[in-house]
């Protein structure tokens, strides 16, 4: 569980996201714009950097939607009403849910309890438009120690399915299984599943078929991905289904050397695609989908050098970039992960699930949900190859343009100052003033509402516009917000 620190005061997230019903004039203090951390390894000098964005290049439509999707807590979803409030707010595409045969099943007796885990898919069906089922099948040890045969296992299993989707039609995806070690064990447990998902599927029920994927593996592995899809083309089973590719993303080192080496490259998840379609095609397999079903930072419980404060900022900024990689890429889908880690406190959204006090990483996600739906060119020139620095990433539609910078460093220290330079605003902005409005998750504060920390008005602009320059500390995020309004100009 999360533990509940300093709170910052200010307007609740949820009446960000819907809009602010009275405008007023707020700025950012002086005090804010420098690093406020104990750590003794404080930032050099900053070094001075500029996003410059063009809204006249549209890059299209986001691949998926920032911030729309989520892998939930297993077996947790009894949060407070502002919790479920604020993840309501997310407006999400999809939850990726938990199931497991025998938490559902009387395995001894021999009869099911499907009801148990109502309330929980509940729950996330009205959060979000679809479910993905993680299901684990139990069929080692109930059929390879013979408490079940074969087919009886599959009648109990198909029941069981059919039962949650006909009372949550939005089950949507079956992703088979979770971090399988062996590959060659695994893929029995995948035939048997996808079998179980075609008879489901015959039933017609209502919502869309369910579609089936796997292998699930811990890390992007070549390897035993490519193991998987071995199997999967050997297989003789004229109804075999592979509807996505799973796997998980933590930036885990698995070639010798410190473990987190990779945390200084997140931009090696950029050739994802590429690496997957080559495996498909090398099998004269089909294309399918990728679903990221977990990213991020921090595997298991580990934890960086600095210490629990400056990892929740690390968290906020490590998944940014890992997702801004993975926007440059078709079919490729991550998964934020997760609500409230039983293990890791790190990985958490909220401080606390009981008061739904946010931590920088859902902070973050809803910097995401606040960008429109159109992609625009931003070019940084602190920016490395390996993905260390400032980002940017600029969306707008013809009356909102949002610009997200932030500064992964991982553990190092280097903080710029930073500013965003637009050019070729749309039409709108030059027949109205424009309301400025800049977003900040700070290194000062670990827990908090997301907040303005200043708005203003300017006059109208017919070309671009230059904002402040601005202190981005390390693993910092900034979200910079214009639309235009009929308020009168601020004097400034």
């Amino acid at each position: 569980m999360g533990r509940l620190v300093r709170v910052g005061a200010g307007v609740s997230s949820l009446a960000l996201v819907a809009g602010i019903a009275t405008w007023a004039a707020v700025r950012e203090p002086a005090s804010s714009t420098a690093s406020m951390r104990s750590n003794a390894d404080a930032a050099a000098s900053p070094v001075a950097n500029a996003v410059r964005v063009d809204l006249s290049q549209s890059q299209g439509a986001f691949p998926f939607r920032p911030g729309g999707e989520l892998s939930a807590t297993p077996n947790s979803w009894k949060y407070g009403t502002k919790t479920s409030a604020e993840l309501s707010g997310l407006k999400l595409d999809r939850s990726r849910v938990w199931l497991e045969f025998d938490q559902a099943y009387d395995v001894a007796n021999k009869k099911p309890d499907y009801a148990k885990w109502y309330d929980y898919l509940q729950a996330y069906s009205s959060w979000s438009k679809s479910l993905v089922l993680n299901w684990r099948s139990d069929y080692d040890p109930l059929v390879t120690k013979g408490t079940f045969s074969r087919a009886e296992l599959f009648a109990a299993e198909r029941d069981m399915l059919a039962d949650y989707k006909r009372h949550f039609p939005t089950i949507e995806y079956l992703e088979s299984e979770n971090e399988p070690p062996d590959i060659a064990a695994y893929y029995p447990k995948y035939k048997f599943t996808y079998q179980m998902v075609n008879a489901v599927n015959a039933m017609n029920l209502p919502g869309p078929a369910i579609k089936i994927g796997g292998p699930t593996t811990d890390i992007f592995t070549t390897n035993r991905i490519g193991a998987f899809l071995d199997l999967y083309a050997a297989d003789t089973d004229a109804n075999k289904r592979l509807d996505f590719v799973s796997y998980h993303q933590y930036l885990i080192n698995t070639t010798g050397g410190a473990w987190d080496k990779l945390k200084m490259d997140p931009a090696v998840v950029a050739t994802e695609r590429s690496q997957l379609n080559s495996m498909l095609s090398a099998r004269k397999l089909k294309s399918v989908p990728a679903l990221v079903t977990e990213s991020g930072v921090f595997p298991g419980s580990r934890a960086s050098s600095l210490g629990l404060s400056a990892d929740y900022h690390i968290q906020a900024a490590g998944l940014a970039s890992l997702h801004y990689y993975y926007l440059g890429q078709k079919s490729v889908t991550p998964f934020h992960w997760t609500i409230d880690h039983p293990d890791n406190d790190r990985k958490d959204m909220f401080a606390d699930t009981g008061t739904g006090v946010p931590r920088p990483y859902f902070n973050m996600m809803q910097m995401q949900s606040m960008l429109p739906a159109t992609r625009y060119k931003a070019t940084s020139d602190q920016l490395s190859a390996q993905g260390i620095g400032v980002y940017g990433l600029a969306a707008a539609d013809p009356t909102k343009v949002a610009v997200m910078t932030w500064n992964y460093q991982w553990t190092q220290q280097t903080g710029y100052n930073s500013k965003i330079v637009l050019s070729h605003l749309p039409s709108a902005f030059g027949k109205s003033n424009i309301l400025v409005t800049r977003y900040k998750i700070g290194d000062d504060s670990d827990s908090g509402d997301l907040k303005p920390v200043e708005q203003f008005v300017i006059a109208p602009r017919t070309s671009g516009y230059t904002s402040q320059t601005l202190s981005l500390q390390p693993n910092e995020l900034r979200l910079l917000v214009l639309t235009p309004t009929t308020q009168p100009v601020t004097p400034r």
